[in-house]
């Protein structure tokens, strides 16, 4: 980012697409720093991270970490933004109905949502199957490719959207 900022022309470097959290906050010798970095000269009001979901089983399977480190990120970013004079904010990207992931698991992350973050999200994306993706070969197999599991994977469409629903009001 230093780098291409210092390009003739180049007024403003931003980060718009998010950032990886979880390794900020498993950098103990530069996470902190680079957050400032990207507070202070590459976020403009705006900081996106993708949490995904917080349940444990849940996002297990996605390879994610839980709700715990998502809470040491929020509070490392409010003591940080809280030095700076421009107010940056936090944007999370949740997913609905990924493998394992059932409508008691949506109203338990909507709880961790209102108690912990204290925002109501406007947007929550319903899985979608991608290529090459441990989360397709799990929507497809219903099976962990890990622990040989079986896994339940919510295929209904409306099913699906009643998930989105418990974060989203509408």
């Amino acid at each position: 980012l230093k780098r291409i900022q210092s390009i003739a022309g180049i007024k403003k470097v931003g980060v718009a697409s998010g950032i990886r959290y979880d390794l900020v906050v498993a950098d103990a010798d530069y996470g902190k720093t680079y957050l400032r970095k990207i507070l202070t000269h590459h976020t403009s009001g705006q900081l996106k991270i993708a949490p995904e979901h917080t349940v444990k089983h849940v996002c297990m399977l996605m390879g994610k970490p839980g709700g715990d480190v998502l809470l040491q990120f929020k509070k490392l970013f409010d003591t940080e933004q809280s030095m700076l004079q421009n107010r940056q904010f936090l944007t999370y990207y949740f997913i609905a109905a990924l493998p394992g992931c059932t409508i008691r698991d949506m109203k338990t992350l909507r709880g961790f949502i209102e108690k912990n973050l204290k925002v109501y999200p406007e947007q929550v994306q319903v899985f979608t199957p991608i290529p090459s993706t441990w989360s397709t070969a799990m929507y497809y197999t219903q099976i962990d490719p890990f622990s040989g599991r079986k896994v339940y994977v919510e295929k209904n469409v409306r099913q699906k959207e009643a998930q989105k629903r418990v974060i989203v009001k509408r």
